[in-house]
């Protein structure tokens, strides 16, 4: 008697621990834009490789978090924004409305936290805004659960994955409004093992800036992800001498 007493109660204890809604962690998520150049001044060479990390990049993400970074180096013109309930879906995440603090008054990143479910994903997203120079996004820092990694985004081939993809803007734009572009494509080739990946939408018309999509694996506990996305001009883009405003190709 005591036996099936005893089995009921942990019957009884298991379905309330099933019908007990997970709890909600919380989330953070900062981003700096950057010029290109101001990586240089920390990173060793060794550190510019694919997926490298090292303590140049451990100074840049301290430089950052102290303000100690130069004010010139810093783009204000790129937004960090919430998704659309359109994108979320798209990219198979949850969609996240939250207050997103401007970088600002000393303050270098944009950042931006939030309540989510652990194992769930969420996507943020970069846009510049108009004709805003730098227009490529040429590197990128993440810092998701290890440490600060420095990638170049490349075109996925050949099955090859990374936690920073480049694909064409209309490309994705496309997929998106198909709903299909995670499923088909970017869940083949973002690697999200630590946490954060970035997809960047390559801007085919160069007198525009590139976009950027930065997504988060939700992780069991509380965690800050971090991302320096760090821009150039195109290569053959540049100012003709005495023609202010005017460019030319290489």
């Amino acid at each position: 008697m005591k036996t099936s007493r005893g089995l009921l109660i942990a019957i009884l204890l298991t379905g309330l621990a099933a019908a007990t809604p997970a709890r909600a962690v919380e989330y953070r998520l900062e981003v700096a834009n950057l010029w290109e150049s101001a990586l240089y001044p920390f990173a060793k060479t060794a550190e510019l490789s694919d997926g490298a990390s090292g303590p140049g990049l451990d100074r840049l993400e301290a430089g950052l978090d102290q303000g100690a970074v130069p004010h010139a180096v810093v783009l204000h013109d790129r937004t960090l924004r919430w998704a659309s309930e359109g994108v979320a879906h798209a990219y198979g995440t949850v969609r996240v409305l939250a207050e997103i603090k401007a970088a600002g008054d000393g303050q270098r990143w944009d950042e931006v936290r939030w309540e989510g479910k652990p194992g769930e994903r969420s996507v943020w997203m970069v846009m510049p805004s108009g004709r805003g120079l730098p227009q490529q996004l040429y590197r990128v820092v993440l810092r998701g659960d290890g440490p600060a990694r420095q990638f170049m985004p490349y075109v996925p081939v050949n099955g090859s994955r990374s936690a920073a993809v480049k694909y064409p803007l209309a490309f994705l734009w496309s997929y998106e409004e198909r709903g299909l572009i995670w499923d088909r494509y970017v869940s083949q080739s973002l690697d999200l093992g630590e946490g954060l990946g970035a997809v960047v939408g390559e801007n085919s018309n160069q007198t525009f800036p590139d976009q950027a999509y930065l997504i988060v694996q939700q992780a069991a506990v509380p965690t800050t992800y971090k991302a320096v996305l760090l821009w150039r001009d195109p290569a053959y883009d540049f100012q003709a001498p005495g023609r202010s405003g005017h460019r030319r190709s290489r």
